[in-house]
């Protein structure tokens, strides 16, 4: 008997044990591992595998949905706080060089109302005004004619028939320079200079495709250069490869006239851009400050006056020689 109740206590004991071991479940249906909030947090560190790199779940977790990251670049710019990302601004092809600060600086008396006024027959190789620039007859079309540029739109003035000219030459010069750009061309200042004036002369001739500068791409392309191209370039500006012909009726539409007009207005642009650059360096010669020649140190001064002083005394003191002839 004292055996059974041996057992049954040592069984009892042993119920006892593992009641005392197993979890209790909380109130709210999880696990309750006898943590309390005073005790000491317990922080778990997910480590990550040798084979694989860390993924942001394993650095910190955000609860604000992620947004897709562009495909141009391998960070999202977005999650950098305080930075921005810098773009290249386009760089601009620069403008081609001329030769001179503004080929348009001074109205009437600029390089360009000289040049083209001279190829017109309004402006002397020097400058001056023709009988031409007060007024004259188109012999084209004969209508009445005003300025530097034969300007026949209606203007009260010779001086006011430039300013306007000018003003639509300089919007139509830039379109001469950009569609340069696109050929990768670096206009020479003969060669804008004749664009412009064939610009003046007919439009469609200089900024029509193909037109001056097309020509004249495929002027360099033919081994031409300088004034053999810019030749080539002008005259060939007037044909019309969509009519397969010429159009150039006040040149007699012949390839011979037209050639022979634009010689005579490439050859007095020449002239004229001569005597103009020839000017304006002989203005410059003659605003530069005059060149000043150091003063030597009172020391030699004094010296050299002593000298010349001493050597001036000296001739004059020595008796003169008398020659007596018996």
């Amino acid at each position: 008997m004292k055996v059974c109740y041996l057992k049954l206590l040592s069984l009892l004991l042993s119920l006892a044990t593992l009641f005392a071991a197993a979890p209790v479940r909380a109130e709210s249906g999880a696990l309750d591992f006898g943590v309390r909030a005073t005790d000491t947090p317990v922080i778990v560190a997910v480590l990550p595998s040798e084979e694989s790199e860390p993924l942001p779940s394993d650095v910190v977790e955000s609860s604000a949905p992620s947004e897709p990251q562009s495909p141009a670049v391998s960070f999202d710019p977005s999650g950098v706080q305080g930075s921005s990302v810098a773009t290249a601004a386009p760089t601009s092809a620069p403008k081609p060089a001329t030769g001179e600060a503004d080929l348009f600086a001074g109205g009437s008396d600029s390089l360009v109302a000289r040049t083209v006024g001279h190829a017109e027959g309004t402006r002397t190789p020097n400058g001056s005004k023709t009988r031409a620039y007060y007024g004259h007859s188109d012999p084209g079309n004969g209508v009445w004619n005003l300025g530097s540029f034969s300007y026949q739109h209606g203007a009260s003035s010779p001086e006011a028939a430039d300013e306007k000219q000018l003003r639509r030459l300089e919007r139509q010069a830039e379109v001469i320079r950009q569609k340069a750009d696109a050929h990768r061309l670096n206009l020479s200042l003969e060669e804008e200079l004749n664009a412009i004036d064939l610009a003046n002369q007919a439009p469609l001739a200089a900024l029509d495709t193909p037109g001056y500068v097309d020509w004249l791409k495929k002027a360099h392309e033919r081994g031409l250069t300088g004034s053999d191209a810019v030749l080539w370039a002008r005259t060939q500006s007037y044909w019309n490869p969509r009519r397969n012909r010429w159009e150039a009726p006040g040149l007699g539409n012949t390839e011979d006239g037209i050639s022979h007009d634009q010689n005579r207005r490439l050859t007095a642009i020449a002239r004229a851009l001569d005597i103009y650059q020839q000017q304006v360096a002989a203005r410059r010669k003659e605003e530069e400050p005059p060149v000043q020649v150091a003063n030597k140190p009172p020391e030699e001064a004094v010296a050299d006056q002593i000298i010349f002083q001493n050597l001036s005394s000296t001739s004059s003191s020595e008796p003169s020689l008398v020659v007596v002839i018996p």
